[in-house]
Parts: structure tokens; sequence; C-alpha cells
């Protein structure tokens, strides 16, 4: 186990994958969600990945299904696990654009504290 707060949610290529539960939640300073993960390399160590989307994107239409965005950001961490090693105290940051995630660089959604 990781954290109380965190539940087991895939093994990938020995890396242990937890999502902060109970997956995207309403931040109040933001119009939008976000859902985080810890990943446990075999070598150890911990690394985080953030996935944001914007309540803004669905005042015109369906909202996305948090369902496929979940399933969409654990195939992202999967492709960056498969991309290479990843460092202890790697952190990802990504926003919903266009229908796919999007890698961005130190967002003012996301305060680090691996740091």
């Amino acid at each position: 186990m990781v954290l109380p707060t965190h539940e087991h949610v895939a093994d990938h290529r020995g890396h242990a994958i937890w999502r902060r539960k109970p997956g995207f939640e309403f931040t109040p300073v933001l119009l939008g969600k976000i859902a985080s993960f810890l990943v446990r390399p075999p070598s150890g160590g911990v690394a985080v990945f953030a996935f944001m989307y914007s309540l803004l994107d669905t005042l015109d239409g369906t909202p996305p299904s948090e369902a496929d965005l979940l399933d969409a950001a654990l195939r992202t961490i999967e492709d960056a696990i498969d991309a290479g090693p990843l460092l202890d105290r790697h952190e990802a940051t990504y926003e919903y654009r266009s229908g796919e995630w999007v890698p961005v660089h130190s967002p003012r959604w996301w305060v680090s504290v691996l740091r």
C-alpha cells in the first residue's frame, strides 16, 4: 500500500500504479477537475502523474466520461513507463485538450510537493 487515500489500479512492467480516490476531484479555485496517480517503479522511489480537464469545455456539449478519461490517463502513464525508466520524484502533468492528454510544464493548477 502507498497511502490510504489511494487505490491500486494497475501494474505495468513491474511498476505499481495507484490512483487517488475517487478519481477526478473538483478543486474550488479552479474550473476543472484533477486526478492524480502515484507510480512505484520496481527499483523504488515514486513518480507522480496529474491530469486536469476544464469544466468550461463541457458547457456547450456532453461532458466527457470520467471513466474514459481515467482509462486514457492510465494508458498515458503506461506509455511513459514504456518510454524509459521513471526517475525517483519524477513528476508529469497533463491537460485534456482536443480529445487527448497533452503534457504541460509547471501548470498553475499543480503544486509540487516532491521538490
